[in-house]
C-alpha cells in the first residue's frame, strides 16, 4: 500500500472508531438506556473494549525505500486498434446482390467509411483518458520520489507534511482532544491530550435473569485500571500509527491529561505517560494480544500509577515544549 493509502486507511479507521464511539457515548451520557437490557449491555461491553484496544490492526509500514527508487512511468503509445480493425472490414467489402435491400452497395460501403472515422477518434478518446491517468500517474510518481528522497534524507520537513495531511488527528474521538507534534533532526516527539478518567464509565453493566438491566457502581480499582490501559492504548495507536507512515525508528509519545492540580485546586493538562517507543520492538510485539498497561515494560517509560488512585504527574522523556 502506498503512503496515501495508508493515511486514508488511518483516517478511516479513527474516523469510524469516533463516529461509532460518538454514538454510543453520547447515547449513554443523555442516560437513554437502550429498552433492550441485552442491547444495553453489549454497548457498554464494545465502549470498554474500544477503550483499550485503539492499538490493535495497525496498518502496514509504508516502504519508502521502494517509493523512491520506483521506475518512471512510461507515457502510453497511442493504439489503433479500433481504427485497424475497422479498415479490415472495409478492405474485405465486396458488393452484394441483396445490398439493394438495405441502400445498395455504395451505402453499405460509406457505412464502412463512416465506420473508420468513428473508430479513429474512439481511439483517440481512449489515448487521451490513458494520457490523463498517465499524467497522474506520473505527478504521484513525482512527488512520492522526491517525498521518500527527503524522508530518508531525514529532513524535518518532510516529516512535518507528512503529518500535516492527517487530517483525521485534528478531531482524533477516542484517543482525545487533540495531538502536538515536536519534531526535530534528533526526535519525534507525539503529545496526545487524552481524555479524563470520565471515559471510563463509573457501572458495570449486566441483564438480570428476569431480563431487567442491573447498573452496579464499578470499583474504583477496576475503573482505574481500565483506565490506565485506555491511556496505554492511546500511546500505543500514536506510535503504530507513525511508525507506519514515517522511516523513524523511535518515536517519543507524552499523554496528558486534565487533572486536579491539588497545589492550585484546579484541573490542567497533566503529563501522565510517557514512553520511547523503539520500532523493532513495537514489531515484534502481538497487539491483539498483549495487555496495553503491561506492554509498557518494553520501552523505556515514565507512569506513576496505583490501583487504587490511578495516575500521578510525572516527567516527560522529552519537553513539551519547543
Amino acid at each position: 500500500m502506498g503512503w496515501r493509502g495508508t493515511l486514508r486507511a488511518i483516517e478511516a479507521a479513527n474516523r469510524r472508531a469516533a463516529r461509532d464511539a460518538e454514538r454510543r457515548w453520547k447515547a449513554d451520557q443523555k442516560a437513554t438506556i437502550a429498552a433492550d437490557a441485552r442491547d444495553a449491555v453489549r454497548e457498554w461491553q464494545e465502549h470498554l473494549h474500544e477503550l483499550v484496544s485503539l492499538h490493535v490492526n495497525p496498518n502496514d509500514d509504508v516502504n519508502w525505500q521502494m517509493l523512491r527508487d520506483a521506475r518512471e512511468p512510461v507515457s502510453p503509445m497511442r493504439s489503433t486498434k479500433n481504427e485497424d480493425a475497422a479498415l479490415d472490414a472495409l478492405d474485405q467489402f465486396h458488393p452484394r446482390f441483396f445490398d439493394f435491400l438495405s441502400g445498395g452497395s455504395e451505402k453499405r460501403r460509406q457505412s464502412l467509411i463512416d465506420a473508420v472515422a468513428e473508430s479513429r477518434a474512439r481511439d483517440d478518446a481512449e489515448h487521451q483518458k490513458s494520457l490523463n491517468l498517465f499524467e497522474q500517474e506520473h505527478a504521484d510518481w513525482q512527488t512520492d520520489k522526491e517525498l521518500a528522497t527527503r524522508l530518508l534524507a531525514g529532513d524535518v520537513s518532510a516529516e512535518r507534511d507528512i503529518i500535516s495531511t492527517m487530517t483525521s488527528w485534528a478531531d482524533e474521538g477516542l484517543i482525545g482532544s487533540r495531538l502536538e507534534f515536536r519534531i526535530s533532526d534528533d526526535s519525534l516527539h507525539a503529545i496526545a491530550h487524552v481524555h479524563s478518567d470520565e471515559v471510563v464509565p463509573a457501572y458495570r453493566r449486566k441483564q438480570l435473569q428476569s431480563g431487567k438491566l442491573s447498573e452496579t457502581k464499578m470499583p474504583v480499582g477496576e475503573r482505574n485500571e481500565l483506565y490506565q490501559d485506555y491511556v496505554c492504548s492511546v500511546a500505543l495507536k500514536v506510535a503504530g500509527d507513525l511508525f507506519s507512515v514515517l522511516p523513524r525508528d523511535e518515536v517519543f509519545v507524552t499523554c496528558a491529561a486534565n487533572m486536579l492540580d491539588s497545589t492550585t485546586g484546579h484541573k490542567v493538562d497533566t503529563p501522565i505517560l510517557s514512553v520511547q517507543f523503539v520500532r523493532p520492538t513495537f514489531n515484534n510485539l502481538r497487539l491483539s494480544a498483549i495487555d496495553p498497561s503491561d506492554s509498557m515494560s518494553n520501552f523505556n517509560h515514565n507512569m506513576k500509577f496505583a490501583k487504587t488512585k490511578g495516575f500521578a504527574l510525572i516527567e516527560p522523556l522529552r519537553p513539551l515544549t519547543d
